[in-house]
């Protein structure tokens, strides 16, 4: 991911290398101990930051900003909050994030909205209708 040109993020290359890894610790009869597991983890980790860092920070030269924020569910990693401020610092950009209480992912808030507005039928969808559109595109207002 880190030599593309392109500025997507998909880390299922990475996740299938652990996979196939673990698969090989097992077939090798090579114990999980802790220690193992939290190296496994911190590499994974370690590897994910390494790339969104870099595509931000090329992103930022390549467009021109004048400051990167962090936001949603990703900002909660501590790791990607300190490597990604210290390296807008290095280029010298205006980088910003929310509070850490303010990172969480909002998916659970926005499912039990429309879990009470569906149950407290202020809604006209019937639950049993309603249908995922992943692909849904934003209006610009």
């Amino acid at each position: 991911m880190i030599n593309s040109k392109k500025y997507n993020f998909s880390f299922s290359g990475l996740k299938t290398a652990v996979l196939y890894k673990l698969k090989e610790l097992e077939k090798n009869k090579i114990k999980l101990t802790d220690n193992l597991i939290n190296h496994i983890c911190h590499e994974f980790q370690q590897a994910a930051i390494d790339v969104l860092v870099f595509k931000t920070i090329r992103a930022a030269k390549e467009y021109k900003v004048k400051l990167i924020l962090l936001s949603g569910g990703v900002s909660a990693n501590k790791l990607l909050r300190k490597t990604l401020g210290k390296e807008a610092e290095r280029i010298k950009l205006f980088y910003s994030q929310p509070d850490f209480q303010y990172t969480g992912d909002n998916a659970a808030m926005i499912a039990l909205a429309g879990y009470y507005k569906i149950r407290n039928k202020k809604s006209g969808a019937k639950i049993a209708k309603l249908k995922a559109e992943p692909n849904l595109r934003v209006k610009n207002w």
